[in-house]
């Protein structure tokens, strides 16, 4: 039997590798080429090398206890990395409907329920008491108005079923931030109200700090908990009295948080949160245990879910609850990978319940506590997510907190821009979504209509996805109407052998976008307009190399325009710079290429689809 405490080597015939002979190796495999070509920078501004040693792991101590020590980095779990798979059902009315399927769901492998419902008033909380056991399972409640009503009718209705509010456990996430496009206003009365309620019941926690709302807008990991590590302490400040002393604010409180697709930055990011979170607890003099009382509730992110070859979203979904039950998460949740454009079905939802049972049941992962420890690559990014929102945080705190921070937009500003990034990485491939920006599935068949999907209140058009998909279901829609899919032709222009790397990028674009794409070569214009006279298109996009660029665009403009008005949109595949005005005034309606903006572009063409 192996003795699982010896500091002997496994296989002393393999020696230490230094960085040195790291770099080596790789400078040797690229036969030449620059190994800086392999750095790359986050969003987060984290500096990303292409391999790790020891020499990079952290040097300060609280980055290494010992799992259910303080600081809490490595989770206050101490036999097994438990978590509690919930289940989200949508109740509307008395909800008595989402409460039999509850019931069903819990037969169906679910550990516990999450009820989401618009208004807590209405809800039939006795009738939630009557069918499901609240003292054995565990249930979370987003109630989006009226949480406090709905917070006294279950606790009044256990007390009158002689249930003790000690065994109650799940959680209550409310909207305490009243508006979802500004989020300004935080209701510290209402919080305490429910804090209130919830005094007799250690195991439920009434306090929810919302920072999956901000990921799905686009933030980035760093700013996610910052953002979050802000909302905790003005809720702290706005809360603390003689009846709430700080620990008992901080036993009640929980954090939800998004798992996006960057899988070893948000294993990190889990471990990150909780490390700050005890660096605040210390901050308010509490005692050191009560960081460990933190929970952490993980949801799979909206911002990477797409509603194009939407299997793909299975793979994603997998892989983000793989860095959240890594990460050291207290409970998940996965949304149905059809969710973005289909009523709820019990496919769907069955697929979604049992990713994190197969992480449980067939890759053990409860079973190792922080199975990330040691990685050199993992305790670097730990550390650099740490710094990096332990900054952003007080800066946040420097402009007077949370609310002053929102108020003067500064917030809203922060995320505005990191979402512009993201969309602009999309927007030129440089960040692939499987099956929207990239290897688009040419065959997939849409069983809705797309045109009333465009126009719901529900279509989430906050998504990365979203400006690729308003373009593949106009295209859809032209193909329903006129039965034929709209014609993209990529004009390549000149005697350079190799494609124009913009005309590449436009062929992709559409491609992506449905339409039917055609790359064609000529040597002159004559030629070019003389085939394009007698072709059926509806985007022309002309790319030439830079040399005879000049010679090449300006005459192709005014010669399509000549023989046809309006005719198809007319694309240049190239950034003519301070050049935009006067060929614009030649006839060419937009510029693609590597970096654009394609909002206006899809826009242009949307139009000219008559969609």
């Amino acid at each position: 039997m192996t003795d699982t405490t010896s500091t002997e080597a496994l296989f002393p015939e393999f020696g230490p590798v230094t960085a040195a002979q790291w770099a080596a190796k790789i400078q040797q495999d690229l036969k030449g080429a620059n190994p800086q070509n392999l750095h790359w920078q986050s969003y987060e501004g984290i500096d990303v090398a292409p391999f790790y040693t020891q020499k990079d792991l952290p040097r300060e101590a609280a980055f290494f206890p010992a799992p259910g020590q303080y600081p809490y980095l490595r989770t206050a779990k101490q036999d097994r990395n438990a978590w509690v798979n919930l289940q989200p059902v949508r109740a509307t009315g008395k909800g008595r409907e989402a409460v039999d399927k509850a019931v069903d769901a819990l037969t169906r492998g679910a550990d516990g329920i999450h009820f989401i419902m618009l208004n807590g008033f209405d809800f039939d909380c006795d009738y939630l008491i009557q069918e499901i056991d609240l003292s054995k399972v565990p249930v979370a409640y987003t109630v989006s108005t009226e949480a406090a009503n709905f917070l006294h009718h279950l606790t009044t209705g256990l007390h009158r079923k002689k249930i003790s509010l000690d065994s109650l456990r799940g959680f209550l996430k409310c909207s305490p931030i009243m508006s979802s496009e500004s989020y300004k206003q935080l209701d510290m009365e209402h919080a305490l109200h429910l804090l209130e309620q919830t005094l007799d019941a250690p195991n439920f926690y009434a306090l929810t700090i919302n920072g999956s709302h901000f990921s799905n807008k686009g933030a980035t990991l760093v700013q996610e908990v910052a953002i979050t590590l802000a909302i905790a302490v003005c809720y702290t400040n706005g809360l603390s009295c003689e009846i709430m002393p700080v620990e008992r604010i901080f036993q009640n409180m929980q954090f939800h948080l998004a798992a996006g697709t960057n899988y070893f930055f948000e294993i990190a990011k889990f471990r990150a949160v909780r490390l700050l979170w005890a660096k605040v607890v210390e901050a308010y003099g509490a005692p050191p245990e009560a960081a460990g009382a933190l929970r952490i509730h993980a949801s799979t992110s909206r911002w990477h879910q797409t509603t194009l070859d939407p299997h793909t979203n299975l793979l994603r979904h997998t892989t983000e609850m793989m860095s959240a039950v890594i990460g050291g998460v207290d409970s998940v949740e996965v949304e149905p990978f059809d969710s973005t454009f289909r009523e709820e079905n019990a496919f769907s939802e069955r697929i979604a319940r049992n990713i994190p049972i197969l992480l449980k049941e067939e890759a053990y992962l409860d079973q190792a506590i922080d199975p990330a420890a040691g990685s050199y690559y993992l305790e670097y990014l730990t550390k650099e997510i740490a710094e990096k929102a332990w900054a952003l945080f007080q800066d946040i705190e420097g402009r007077g907190g949370f609310i002053p921070a929102s108020n003067s937009g500064y917030i809203h500003d922060l995320i505005k821009e990191t979402s512009s990034q993201k969309f602009k990485a999309i927007a030129n491939g440089s960040e692939v979504l499987v099956g929207t920006n990239k290897y688009p599935n040419a065959n997939e068949q849409h069983d809705f209509d797309p045109e009333q999907l465009i126009q719901s209140k529900q279509f989430d058009n906050t998504r990365a996805a979203y400006s690729y998909e308003v373009m593949r279901l106009a295209t859809e829609l032209h193909y329903r109407k006129k039965n034929r899919r709209p014609h993209a032709l990529v004009i390549h222009m000149g005697n350079a052998l190799q494609e124009h790397i913009h005309a590449s990028f436009a062929r992709e674009f559409f491609t992506c976008s449905g339409f039917t794409t055609q790359v064609e070569k000529f040597d002159t214009v004559s030629a070019a307009l003389a085939a394009v006279k007698e072709m059926d298109v509806q985007v022309i996009v002309m790319a030439a190399p830079d040399k005879q660029f000049h010679d090449f665009a300006e005459t192709f403009a005014k010669g399509m325009r000549s023989q046809h008005q309006p005719g198809p949109a007319l694309i240049l595949a190239d950034n003519p710079m301070h050049l935009k005005d006067e060929l614009r005034a030649h006839g060419f309606d937009e510029f693609l290429f590597q970096g654009c903006d394609t909002a206006e572009i899809i826009s242009r063409i949307q139009e000219r689809l008559g969609t």
